[in-house]
């Protein structure tokens, strides 16, 4: 299947549930809850000596935990609360987004910007609930909502397309 365009419209909805599917599958997140979880427990034991019984143990680990698990959940909300106050139509994060497969790559025009990736630079494509995410760089990705389709059938050639363009590049 041939696509002549794909247009979107991206929503501050479509962030916060993209930046909530991403960061509870992020390995990273649960990488920085693990170290603030051990930080925790070094400076308890640091503070009130090792503990000699099972129970202090287990109360430390999972205090611990937990402190990891609130300082994640806290980071979370902070990098969601900040992607929502700096995206905008005017950037070119929110609104109408048009994509063009080229031969020489993905073309995206927004009210903000134009611009071409080169197939072979674009990273993991995957779906997650009813979006395609493609990987632009690092924790950067295009969003296309199933809507911006007109049935899941179109959305999945879609990646297939992308996912052909960007292996075809990389051999």
């Amino acid at each position: 299947m041939h696509f002549e365009a794909v247009h979107t419209h991206i929503t501050k909805s479509d962030l916060v549930k993209f930046n909530v599917r991403f960061m509870a599958t992020n390995p990273y997140t649960y990488r920085y809850m693990g170290l603030v979880a051990l930080a925790v427990l070094i400076y308890l034991v640091y503070k009130r000596g090792m503990p000699d019984e099972v129970g202090i143990w287990m109360l430390m680990v999972i205090g611990s935990l937990f402190a990891g698990l609130a300082a994640t959940i806290v980071y979370a909300l902070w990098c969601i609360l900040t992607v929502l106050m700096v995206s905008k139509e005017s950037n070119g994060i929110l609104g109408k987004h048009e994509y063009l497969c080229t031969e020489d790559g993905l073309f995206e025009k927004t009210i903000a910007n134009e611009t071409l990736y080169k197939w072979g630079a674009l990273g993991q494509l995957r779906v997650a609930g009813s979006y395609l995410l493609l990987q632009v760089s690092g924790f950067q990705y295009h969003i296309f909502p199933l809507r911006s389709f007109d049935n899941p059938a179109q959305m999945d050639a879609f990646q297939q397309h992308l996912s052909e363009c960007i292996n075809t590049a990389r051999q």
